[in-house]
């Protein structure tokens, strides 16, 4: 007859070969849908970025849900803590299109996540301010995109 430690660390073990490729295969690419200050909806996606035409790193792409809607593909995305800390995220909106096409996505804009060194702590929420072509959005991101955020892993290298 069995101990009831021994099965205690069987199921221990089982779960933690059951959840382990799933936490694995969720740091890939996460998605989710936000509400801007004045109530107008966005996505908003974590990736690495897969083209090995583009730097390697962690990318955040905001989408507008609203058609008039239009990030400023110039202008960096900033973000910030209540404890004061700020970050700045370069725009990388250019890697949307293929080399050569001026033509970039209205409503879309990435931006490189190498710029948030240190990593956020993940319990207080984060605040991003996005520059649009006629003003400013700003998003509140909660505990699940800011615990995303803060365990990034080291930025993936392109496979050759």
């Amino acid at each position: 007859m069995r101990s009831s430690a021994q099965i205690f660390w069987g199921l221990l073990l089982a779960l933690v070969f059951v959840l382990l490729p799933a936490r694995a295969g969720a740091a890939e690419i996460q998605r989710w849908g936000l509400r801007d200050g004045d109530g107008e909806p966005w996505g908003l996606v974590l990736f690495p970025q897969p083209d090995p035409a583009d730097a390697p790193g962690w990318r955040l792409r905001l989408t507008a849900r609203t058609p008039a809607t239009a990030p400023d593909h110039r202008e960096p995305l900033q973000l910030d803590d209540s404890l004061g800390h700020l970050w700045q995220l370069d725009n990388r909106s250019a890697e949307l299109v293929a080399p050569g096409e001026s033509a970039l996505p209205l409503q879309t804009a990435q931006f490189d996540l190498e710029g948030l060194q240190p990593r956020p702590t993940a319990v207080l929420p984060l605040h991003l301010k996005l520059v649009l072509a006629d003003g400013e959005a700003e998003l509140l991101l909660g505990p699940d995109q800011v615990a995303a955020l803060s365990s990034l892993p080291a930025a993936p290298s392109h496979q050759s």
